[in-house]
């Protein structure tokens, strides 16, 4: 599916901002209602009003496969192998248990998102998610742009920079105000899509991180807190119940880590969520509960990642922080 990002951003309103004198950000808003720590945006599915979860930690962008069967949406077909015969297409992706789940793909007459409407659109079908959401917005639609996730004031900006190839990102970040950056990584780009990849620190170990929307809370994968010293056997380490994934449930626990850091800001003794995930293109899923506490700026056009600290729990489990836990620190 090709959807182009600076399509929405012509035909919806275009409000500049200032990041430095000779460069603008012109900008799409798109509405986003939380859902708890699940971020929802609105789109139109063959006319018909839908909730999609914002999720930038999904190659591509799906419906739930009951959606597609009310909606009636009609089957990718492809030739099989020797055959001339039509049938319906598939694909292979993986979600945060790192399996391989094989997976159908429909077509959307027309998808409306961000004011522009795009016809016969792809997505991918995938199981019916929790909250009511009809499907996952990922990152075909968002990393062809800027993304700027404001979840504190409800919004996601879609950003078209202009001359800002040396610029400051972080424009809303005054003088008196701590921003970090981060250098997006290009390795780990599976199933043919892009990833919002960075390199962050726990307990001193370098760890690949997804920035994913899609994750109510962030999570270590088992075998990434082994490496950081954290076994889930340990004495202290709390099993938490099952997680959710588009590839099934998985185990959970819950441990102290010493140190994570992120750029700049660094959390001290503060509790993670470990996630029973082979998966091997990223150790750790960075989710909405670091985003709901931070506003961030995914420069693609840079390949640079810019936050600044919002206030509240940088990282949230069942079970609450230790009152020994250290904030955040820039």
């Amino acid at each position: 599916m090709k959807i182009t990002p600076l399509a929405i951003l012509a035909a919806a309103l275009l409000s500049p901002l200032s990041a430095q004198a000779a460069c603008r950000l012109a900008t799409a808003e798109v509405p986003v209602t939380m859902q708890g720590l699940r971020p929802l945006v609105a789109a139109k599915i063959d006319g018909q009003p839908v909730q999609l979860l914002l999720d930038s930690g999904a190659f591509g962008s799906s419906l739930t496969a009951s959606f597609a069967a009310k909606a009636k949406l009609p089957p990718v077909t492809a030739k099989a192998i020797g055959s001339l015969v039509p049938t319906s297409a598939n694909t292979l992706t993986t979600g945060v248990k790192g399996h391989a789940t094989d997976t159908g793909l429909v077509i959307a007459p027309t998808f409306e998102f961000g004011g522009a409407t795009f016809p016969n659109v792809k997505f991918l079908t995938i199981r019916d998610l929790d909250g009511g959401a009809s499907g996952l917005l990922g990152q075909n639609l968002l990393h062809g742009s800027d993304d700027e996730y404001d979840f504190k004031a409800g919004v996601l900006r879609l950003v078209r920079p202009q001359d800002c190839e040396t610029a400051n990102l972080a424009y809303w970040a005054g003088p008196q105000t701590t921003y970090s950056v981060l250098p997006l990584q290009t390795a780990g780009r599976n199933n043919g899509g892009e990833h919002t990849l960075a390199m962050i620190s726990i307990n001193g170990q370098p760890m690949r991180a997804f920035f994913d929307t899609g994750a109510a809370t962030s999570f270590i994968t088992e075998h990434a807190a082994a490496k950081a010293g954290v076994k889930t056997s340990d004495a202290g380490v709390i099993p938490l119940g099952q997680g959710q994934g588009i590839d099934g449930d998985f185990k959970t626990w819950v441990a102290t880590f010493a140190s994570v850091k992120i750029g700049d800001e660094e959390i001290k003794n503060g509790k993670l969520a470990i996630g029973q995930s082979v998966a091997n293109d990223f150790d750790v899923l960075i989710g909405a509960d670091f985003f709901m506490a931070h506003h961030v700026y995914v420069a693609n056009s840079q390949g640079k990642l810019y936050f600044t600290y919002a206030g509240g729990p940088v990282f949230r489990t069942a079970v609450p922080q230790a009152a020994a836990a250290s904030p955040p620190k820039p």
